[in-house]
């Protein structure tokens, strides 16, 4: 089943609202350090897996020990350890959801590194896990100064083409014997904010249009492995694809 996405945008509209309020109410600051604004793609995400395994598997902010570290996962995705057979497996899924409203462009070295070491550090213990990641950008950055003197103001561009071919490169996992750095499945959210209701953009025939990447570039790559479209589908068909002798007849 493709992805909700009548409740994503009513999600993306409540994030923009609550986003550009806190603004205006001088509450910006407050805001971005909270988990309130990230937390309502968070739940989203938990419906959406819901549809496709059962809410008692489902588990939200929980640490797994991976290797070399300790990572809390958004959510994770693990059957009962004690079952009819007494047998534990462990985690068989992840998603991570995060995101980027401003400061885009200067955040991406840290970005990029930390979505590397985490999909290494839990492939390194668990390699048959599948994982999935959620990345949230808006098609135009918040401006942070001017949120920090209440103002709602659109103006960051950024380099959107850098941004794909990255997450490209990380994503679409084949195997537990593929290299361990990339994910099952990594969706790169792209947000018109300027818009009410928001509008996804996650095609290459839009970005084109509206200018974000140039001629040769979409001719050369697609977006298709990265938009939000297929992407639930996307790891609940790795996860069974790894344990279906285990899950098939539970799930």
């Amino acid at each position: 089943m493709p992805t909700d996405m009548n409740l994503l945008i009513k999600t993306l509209k409540e994030m923009k609202e609550t986003y550009e309020n806190a603004i205006k109410a001088g509450k910006y600051t407050e805001l971005i350090r909270s988990q309130k604004l990230i937390g309502m793609l968070h739940e989203f995400a938990g419906r959406e897996l819901q549809k496709r395994f059962p809410s008692q598997w489902i588990y939200k902010d929980k640490p797994v020990y991976g290797y070399p570290k300790v990572k809390t996962q958004d959510i994770l995705i693990q059957p009962p350890q004690n079952g009819e057979q007494n047998l534990s497996i462990g985690p068989i899924a992840t998603i991570n959801v995060r995101s980027q409203l401003s400061s885009i462009e200067k955040n991406y070295d840290t970005l990029f590194e930390r979505l590397f070491a985490e999909a290494l550090n839990l492939h390194n213990r668990f390699p048959y896990l599948v994982l999935g990641y959620i990345y949230l950008l808006p098609k135009i950055g918040y401006d942070d100064k001017a949120a920090k003197n209440r103002e709602v103001k659109l103006v960051e561009m950024y380099d959107v083409e850098k941004y794909i071919l990255s997450f490209l490169s990380i994503t679409n996992r084949q195997s537990p014997n593929d290299v361990p750095w990339k994910y099952e499945r990594v969706t790169l959210l792209i947000v018109d904010f300027e818009q009410d209701p928001p509008v996804v953009i996650d095609n290459m025939e839009t970005f084109l249009k509206e200018r974000m990447v140039g001629a040769n570039f979409a001719n050369y790559f697609t977006f298709e492995s990265l938009s939000i479209q297929n992407f639930f589908d996307e790891i609940y068909k790795a996860t069974m694809n790894r344990y279906y002798l285990l899950l098939g007849k539970k799930l």
